[in-house]
């Protein structure tokens, strides 16, 4: 079995009698919680590596340290994130709040930079064009002013386990190996909620004026989507900003319609070890297939988080949080009200 070893200030630290290790596409920072019944030489703030054999994990910095003890046991536990978690806890700080013809690679990298999080695209995965026009709000995290340029081009920022962060698209490999009841599952939870699902989606909105679009139809542009698998009676009805026209609203309604129904499933799988087959460590933003008569599963599903754990009782396991691939669509990006007024044609 593989050890986990924390790496700080030069020194391997390993031994460990309890381990938890997450990441996740749904946490942008990786994070940890490691325990030892002998004294350790870590104080919070310092920086950490966590190795699970050959592979690291994340690195980042031990922000809490806890220790305590008793007649019989002494016990020191240690927790900390990738170093992209300063980019969800602090505020982006920077020269200007709005940038014009700027890629999104590059906004991400000025933003980043400051915390010493470098900034780096999977291969052909950020558009060449530039965007028109970002915007960030003063007091906006650093991660938010990040995520909000990736929504627009259909990129999901993830921390790359090496302390740095990777703009990259949902389902980019594949498992080596399936998970399968009674074969290599030890046991699984599926939960399906309704109640973020609707039968019919209207998006409304407003479009600029020009001479050829004005009144009633320039101020309000409607789209509509259905999900048939909700009860009939909810209705979502969603306020776009920007600037909308029909078509945009009919893509954003069906989106809220894909990407609500995808989420409306979460399953939580539990495998013995921390390796796939080949001695991988099991992957977040990977596509498996998944066999599961019990959950009523039989087809691909997105790993979305992997907690590789350690205790007493269980030894080491690997718990998967698992959606349905549409779970993670990009959200369609509805441009911004142009300042002057201008003649555009409604689709």
């Amino acid at each position: 079995m593989a050890d986990v070893v924390l790496q700080s200030g030069g020194k391997d630290l390993s031994g460990w009698t309890s381990v938890r290790v997450r990441r996740s596409l749904e946490h942008v920072a990786g994070d940890f919680t490691l325990s030892i019944s002998a004294p350790v030489e870590l104080d919070e703030g310092d920086e950490a590596a966590i190795r699970i054999g050959r592979e690291t994990l994340l690195v980042g910095y031990v922000d809490r340290r806890t220790v305590s003890f008793s007649a019989d046991q002494h016990t020191v536990e240690v927790s900390g994130r990738d170093k992209t978690g300063d980019l969800v806890d602090c505020s982006a700080d920077l020269r200007k709040w709005t940038w014009r013809n700027i890629s999104v690679l590059d906004f991400a990298r000025q933003v980043a930079a400051p915390f010493g999080v470098g900034v780096t695209a999977q291969l052909g995965a950020v558009p060449a064009e530039p965007v028109e026009e970002l915007s960030i709000d003063p007091g906006d995290s650093a991660y938010e002013a990040i995520e909000r340029a990736c929504r627009g081009a259909a990129l999901l920022p993830v921390a790359d386990g090496l302390g740095g962060l990777v703009l990259t698209r949902a389902g980019a490999q594949v498992t080596r190996e399936s998970l399968i009841e009674g074969r290599n599952l030890l046991g699984g939870t599926a939960t399906v909620d309704r109640t973020g699902r609707f039968r019919r989606y209207k998006v409304r909105g407003q479009h600029a004026g020009s001479d050829s679009l004005s009144g009633a139809t320039a101020a309000t542009v409607t789209g509509e989507a259905q999900d048939l698998g909700s009860a009939p009676a909810r209705v979502l009805i969603v306020r776009a900003e920007g600037n909308v026209t029909r078509a945009r609203a009919k893509t954003r309604a069906e989106w809220e319609a894909t990407v609500r129904a995808a989420r409306a499933v979460e399953v939580t799988l539990t495998v013995q070890g921390w390796t796939q087959a080949g001695g991988l460590l099991w992957p977040v933003n990977a596509l498996v297939h998944v066999r599961s008569p019990t959950l009523g599963l039989d087809g691909q599903m997105l790993i979305t988080g992997a907690v590789f754990q350690l205790d007493s009782s269980t030894g080491t396991t690997t718990e998967l949080t698992c959606r349905l691939p549409g779970a993670f669509q990009p959200e369609p990006l509805i441009p911004r009200r142009p300042k002057k007024r201008g003649t555009v044609a409604l689709p």
